[in-house]
């Protein structure tokens, strides 16, 4: 692949109608681009993508880590005035956003696993395609978040995980597969973010519910120290996952939680 530089050029070619204010660069290697727009200070609004990133991490202290050519690795940083709470189903709404990109690219079977998880359905059977880590860094009138971003270009090597993975491509895109891919799901993005400034999850909760997983499915809820069954019902315009259990509906906050099907098919 192209280097950085040539690659960070094309790029900006690509987002000239959407990034105006908007800092971005490609990186052949680094320990995670979270960590590296987090550690920045200042309001700018910044894309990085990472064409290796070897300390990637996903939620629940998992790992994302990603060869050159095998994932689509960014994070965007971002200030959002007022208090975090505002910012509730954020990790939903940027999945809605990347489920539709990529559906307008032709990707077929797209899927949402409450709260962040990018599925692809293939013969019956879910995969996971990708992941949404968001993190924050809350001021007294301000949060700056970063929202980082995990896609499987390729198939990743045979290992240990949650969920099988699946990919886009058979195998290492081409260059202009991943400039298109990644300016798609990028643009995609900084269109999106402005409104749910304006109105929060609320503008999406519709949107997510078409792409649920596990809509109307018994699933079971894993925590740390607490297991919960219902069937699911959807979310909340805050985000919160609903279950229905003899009648009754409970809501479920994403915090540190793990969601999967009580009756596989």
């Amino acid at each position: 692949m192209t280097d950085p530089e040539q690659l960070t050029r094309a790029l900006c070619a690509r987002l000239r109608t959407v990034s105006d204010g908007w800092h971005i660069d490609v990186c052949q290697r680094t320990g995670s681009t979270n960590s590296d727009l987090l550690a920045l200070r200042g309001d700018d609004r910044r894309v990085l993508c990472a064409l290796e990133q070897t300390a990637g991490r996903g939620r629940r202290g998992r790992d994302w880590t990603s060869a050159a050519g095998d994932s689509l690795t960014f994070s965007l940083r971002i200030r959002f005035s007022g208090r975090a709470d505002r910012l509730a189903g954020l990790s939903l709404a940027v999945g809605v956003v990347l489920a539709e990109a990529l559906q307008q690219r032709g990707v077929d079977g797209l899927a949402l696993k409450w709260p962040n998880d990018l599925m692809r359905v293939r013969d019956g059977v879910p995969g996971k395609l990708g992941g949404v880590l968001i993190e924050l860094l809350p001021a007294s009138t301000h949060v700056d978040v970063v929202i980082g971003v995990g896609l499987n270009l390729a198939p990743p090597p045979p290992g240990d995980y949650a969920h099988p993975p699946v990919a886009l491509f058979a195998g290492p895109p081409a260059e202009d597969d991943w400039l298109a891919t990644a300016g798609d799901l990028i643009a995609a993005l900084i269109e999106a973010l402005p409104r749910f400034a304006d109105s929060g999850f609320a503008g999406f909760a519709t949107r997510w519910e078409g792409f649920n997983l596990h809509a109307g499915r018994q699933v079971l809820v894993l925590g740390e120290q607490t297991t919960s069954e219902g069937r699911c019902v959807g979310v909340d315009v805050d985000g919160a996952l609903r279950l229905e259990r003899d009648g009754v509906v409970s809501r479920v906050l994403s915090g540190d939680v793990t969601l999967r099907a009580a009756n596989p098919a």
